[in-house]
C-alpha cells in the first residue's frame, strides 16, 4: 500500500504513459476502436452525465471512462470531444425550487415535478438509479446519474447506465459505428418449415443483435434469398424444404454469402422430454459444403444440472439431476476468433457432425467438442428420460464428437458439384438449434450467437473485440498444485516488485536532478 502510494505521489504532473501487459491488451485501444476512429468524416461529440462524489466503485467506474475518452480523443486526430457534467451542476434556481416542492400522492409517497435537467436526460434515455452509501456509519441511499451520451450530427444514442466498465469500449465503438454507416447488415431468418417464428420464440435473440444489425424474416418461396440479405439463418427447421428453396440458398451462397445452419435431429420438450423426429432434409446441402450431420444424439458425462419436481408425500421437492443429452462444452476449439472468450457453452440435445477434408479451396475447422467420456443414443423417449438410472445404463465411452464447425472459403455447389462459390463464403453447421431457446440462452450461449453472426458478417475486428472482455487468464488446470501456488504468490509478488523498482528509479532520477540543480545554484 505504501509503495502505490509513493508511486502515485510521483506520478502527479508528468506525462502519462502505460505499459499494457494483459494477454489480450485489454487497456489498448482495439483496432475496431482505432479504425472507427480514423474514418470519422465530422466530429463526434461524448457527454458523460456522472453525480460528483459517487461511493467506491462508481467513482472507479467514472475515473475509467473518463481514461477510455481520453485514449479515445487522442486517437480521433481532433474529430472526438468529450465532457463530464455533474447533472446537479446545471440545474437552474427555478429547477432548485422544484426540488424544495415535495408533494404526497394517495399511498403517502413523496413526489415532485421533474427538473429540466431530468427531464432532458430523460428524453435521451438516461435515468438516475439508486446507489448505496455509508455515511456516519449508516447505509444510505442516493440518486445518481452514470450515463452516457453520444451525439454526431443530427443522430445521438445513449448509454442510460454505465455500470459493467469491461465492455464500456465495445459498447462505444459499436454506437459510433452505427451512428457513422449508413445501413446495419441485415440477417435473414428462413421461416415457413416450423423453424422458431422471429417474433414470438426468437425475442431475445432479436433484442440482443438489433444495436449492430437489423433482423427480418425470409420466405423462399420464390426461389431467391431477399437481395438486402447479408447473414442468413436457418434454425431449427422440422419440415422439408422444397428442390426451389434448396437451390435459392445454394445459389447465394455461390456467390461468397454467409450462412449458418443450426440443425436438430429430434425436437424435445423442455418440461416433458418428449421428442419429436425432425423432418428436414437440410442433409446433403450442408454435407455438400463439407458437414455431414449424424443421426443420433451426444450423451456426456460433463453435462448440464436440471433440477426436476418430485413429490415427497405431501410436499414436492426439487431434486437436482444430470441430464447427460445437454452436454456442457468446457472450452471452444481452434484459434478462430469466433471461439476466443467463450467457454461453459450449453448445446442441448446436440447431433455430431463429420467435417469432411480434402475439399480443394474449402478450410474446414471443428469448434465444439464433447469430452472423451461421451456416446451415442437414439433420441428416443426412454432414453431421454430424466429420471434414467444411469447406474443400470452404464454405456461405453465413444468420443469425443464434433458438435459445431465452420466451413470457408470457395464451397463447392449443391446443384452443381463441379460449381465454385464466386468469392469466399462462409457456412457455419451445429447439430442442435437449441442454442437459441429462451430457456437455455446463457450468456454464454449469447456470447457465441454474437461471436458467429460478426464472423458471418465478416466483422472480426469487432468479434475480436469482444472476444478480449470476455477471456480471463486462469491458470492451466493441469498444473501440480506446487506450480498453481507458485505461480499465485509470483503474481502478487511481481506487482509489489515491478511497483518499487519503478518508483525507486523515479525517486533516484528526481534525487539526481536535484542533486545537479544544488550543484549548479551558487548559495
Amino acid at each position: 500500500v505504501g509503495i502505490l502510494v509513493v508511486l502515485n505521489v510521483l506520478l502527479v504532473g508528468t506525462s502519462g504513459w502505460r505499459l499494457d501487459l494483459t494477454r489480450e491488451k485489454a487497456f489498448t485501444l482495439a483496432e475496431a476502436t482505432t479504425d472507427t476512429l480514423a474514418k470519422l468524416d465530422k466530429p463526434i461529440t461524448v457527454t458523460a452525465y456522472f453525480t460528483e462524489n459517487l461511493p467506491a466503485p462508481f467513482s472507479d467506474n467514472a475515473r475509467y471512462t473518463k481514461d477510455l475518452l481520453a485514449e479515445m480523443r487522442a486517437a480521433s486526430g481532433g474529430q472526438l470531444s468529450f465532457e463530464f457534467l455533474d447533472p446537479q451542476s446545471q440545474e437552474t434556481e427555478e429547477d432548485r425550487e422544484k426540488k424544495k416542492d415535495i408533494k404526497r400522492d394517495i399511498f403517502g409517497r413523496t413526489m415532485r415535478d421533474k427538473t429540466s435537467v431530468e427531464t432532458e436526460l430523460e428524453g435521451l434515455g438516461i435515468q438516475p438509479v439508486e446507489v448505496r452509501v455509508f455515511e456516519e456509519d449508516e447505509a444510505k441511499t442516493m440518486r445518481a446519474y452514470m450515463g452516457m451520451a453520444v451525439r454526431y450530427g443530427e443522430e445521438k444514442e445513449a448509454l442510460p447506465y454505465i455500470q459493467d466498465v469491461s465492455m464500456l469500449e465495445y459498447d462505444l465503438t459499436s454506437i459510433m459505428r452505427r451512428l457513422v454507416r449508413a445501413k446495419a447488415p441485415m440477417i435473414g431468418v428462413v421461416q415457413g418449415h416450423g423453424e422458431p417464428a422471429l417474433e414470438a420464440d426468437l425475442d431475445k435473440v432479436i433484442n440482443m443483435l438489433k444495436l449492430n444489425y437489423e433482423m427480418k424474416p425470409v420466405k423462399l418461396d420464390d426461389g431467391k434469398v431477399p437481395d438486402d440479405v447479408d447473414v442468413l439463418l436457418v434454425i431449427g427447421p422440422n419440415q422439408p424444404y422444397a428442390d426451389a428453396e434448396l437451390r435459392a440458398i445454394d445459389s447465394w451462397l455461390m456467390q461468397g454469402k454467409s450462412a449458418a445452419f443450426f440443425l436438430d435431429r429430434v425436437n424435445v420438450d423442455l418440461k416433458t422430454f418428449q421428442p419429436t423426429p425432425s423432418g428436414h432434409n437440410l442433409d446433403a446441402l450442408v454435407g455438400a459444403y463439407g458437414i455431414e450431420l449424424g443421426s443420433q444424439l451426444v450423451g456426456d458425462v460433463d453435462c448440464a444440472t436440471l433440477s426436476v419436481s418430485e413429490r415427497r408425500g405431501f410436499m414436492v421437492v426439487q431434486m437436482p439431476i444430470k441430464a447427460p443429452f445437454i452436454p456442457q462444452v468446457k472450452q471452444l476449439e481452434g484459434d478462430s476468433p469466433l471461439a476466443k472468450g467463450l467457454a461453459d457453452l450449453t448445446l442441448p440435445f446436440v447431433t455430431p457432425i463429420y467435417p469432411k477434408s480434402g475439399i480443394e479451396g474449402v478450410s474446414i475447422e471443428v469448434l465444439a467438442k464433447s469430452t472423451a467420456k461421451s456416446w451415442l443414443e437414439d433420441g428416443t423417449a426412454e432414453n431421454l428420460n430424466p429420471r434414467r438410472d444411469w447406474g443400470a445404463a452404464a454405456p461405453a465411452f465413444t468420443g469425443p464428437y464434433s458438435l459445431m464447425a465452420t466451413s470457408r472459403g470457395l464451397l463447392p455447389g449443391f446443384v452443381d458439384p463441379q460449381q465454385k462459390a464466386a468469392k469466399e463464403a462462409r457456412v457455419i453447421v451445429a447439430g442442435t438449434s437449441m442454442v437459441f431457446n429462451e430457456a437455455v440462452l446463457s450468456p454464454q450461449n449469447a456470447g457465441l450467437i454474437l461471436n458467429m453472426i460478426d464472423w458471418l458478417s465478416l466483422d472480426a475486428k469487432l468479434l475480436d473485440m469482444r472476444a478480449r472482455s470476455l477471456t480471463e487468464a486462469n491458470i492451466d488446470p493441469d498444473l501440480s498444485p506446487g506450480a498453481k501456488t507458485a505461480i499465485k504468490a509470483g503474481n502478487v509478488a511481481a506487482a509489489v516488485l515491478l511497483d518499487g523498482i519503478f518508483a525507486a528509479v523515479l525517486m533516484l532520477r528526481r534525487r539526481s536532478r536535484r542533486h545537479a540543480l544544488t550543484v549548479a545554484t551558487p548559495n
